[in-house]
Parts: C-alpha cells; sequence; structure tokens
C-alpha cells in the first residue's frame, strides 16, 4: 500500500455521525501544534498527536486538509508540540475553534507537560486529514503533571496509579 488514500464513499451505515461516535470511544491526550511563519505565531489544538519512533525521534499529528492554519504554518517547516495538562481545559475550549486567538493565554505553552520541537519529516494525505510526521530536534519535559484527556467528546485528567 503506497500513495495518498483518497476518500472513498463509504458503507451506508459508516455516517459520520457514528464514526465519530466510534472514534470518541477512543481516549487521546491534547496538543497545542505551533509555528511561526513571517513572524506570526499559529498553533493548532489537536488530539491525533502520537509519538512514531524513538530511531530516529518521530511524532505525528493529523490536521484536517481544510484547516486554513494548517496551510499556513506547513511553510515553517519547524513545529512545537505542546502537550498539554489537565489544567489546560478551558484553554482548548476557548482555542479550539476557527478563528480563536489561540495566543492570548502564553501559559498553555509554559506550562505544557512536554514541549517537543520539530522538523518536517513527511506529510501524507489520508482522507479529509493529512498525516503530518516530524523529526524530534529538541524537546523540554515536565517533572509531574496529569494529561489532559478527550474522551466522547468531552475532556477530564488520568491520574495514572505506580
Amino acid at each position: 500500500m503506497s500513495g495518498a488514500l483518497a476518500i472513498q464513499p463509504g458503507e451506508p451505515d459508516l455516517d459520520d455521525r457514528r464514526v465519530r461516535a466510534a472514534f470518541g470511544r477512543f481516549a487521546t491526550g491534547v496538543a497545542f501544534v505551533t509555528a511561526e511563519v513571517d513572524g506570526t505565531p499559529l498553533g493548532l489544538i489537536v488530539s491525533s498527536f502520537a509519538a512514531v519512533s524513538l530511531r530516529p525521534p518521530l511524532v505525528s499529528f493529523c490536521p484536517s486538509r481544510h484547516s486554513i492554519t494548517w496551510r499556513r504554518m506547513r511553510q515553517a517547516r519547524r513545529w512545537t508540540v505542546h502537550v498539554l495538562g489537565a489544567g489546560h481545559a478551558a484553554f482548548v475550549r476557548r482555542a479550539a475553534p476557527a478563528g480563536a486567538d489561540r495566543f492570548a493565554d502564553p501559559g498553555a505553552m509554559r506550562d505544557a507537560l512536554a514541549s517537543i520541537e520539530c522538523e518536517a519529516a513527511a506529510e501524507h494525505g489520508a482522507g479529509d486529514h493529512w498525516i503530518v510526521v516530524g523529526r524530534v530536534r529538541r524537546l523540554r519535559v515536565a517533572s509531574d503533571g496529569e494529561p489532559l484527556v478527550y474522551f466522547a467528546g468531552g475532556f477530564g485528567h488520568f491520574r495514572p496509579q505506580h
């Protein structure tokens, strides 16, 4: 299997509402991906961030093909993924809608559980999204904190049991 995955008609029982409900049953973390283009800070809230490889260190996220912000951000060829903590839920609610001022509260970046600076490695079309792969160049990891978790359309947190 190679190349971009084209958008194909689904099976009759795979309507958008049911697919979204099924996908929403998988709990994910939440990240704020930022870049600067021509001196302008840009950012996206994503729940599709994933570690891809340790050697070399690679990560991915999946912005919408319709995202005007991603169209602008990709020009930078470098971005930072800020892994958000439980205390960032209000920020995400404010920053997620299109056109929101995502930089009104710089605390989201300062207080992230991890900040992972990346350089563009690959981008693949997949249905109505892009799969963007970045090579990790630098990172900062907080010593503690609980992750912000997205599940079934809502936000919560997770406390690991050691």
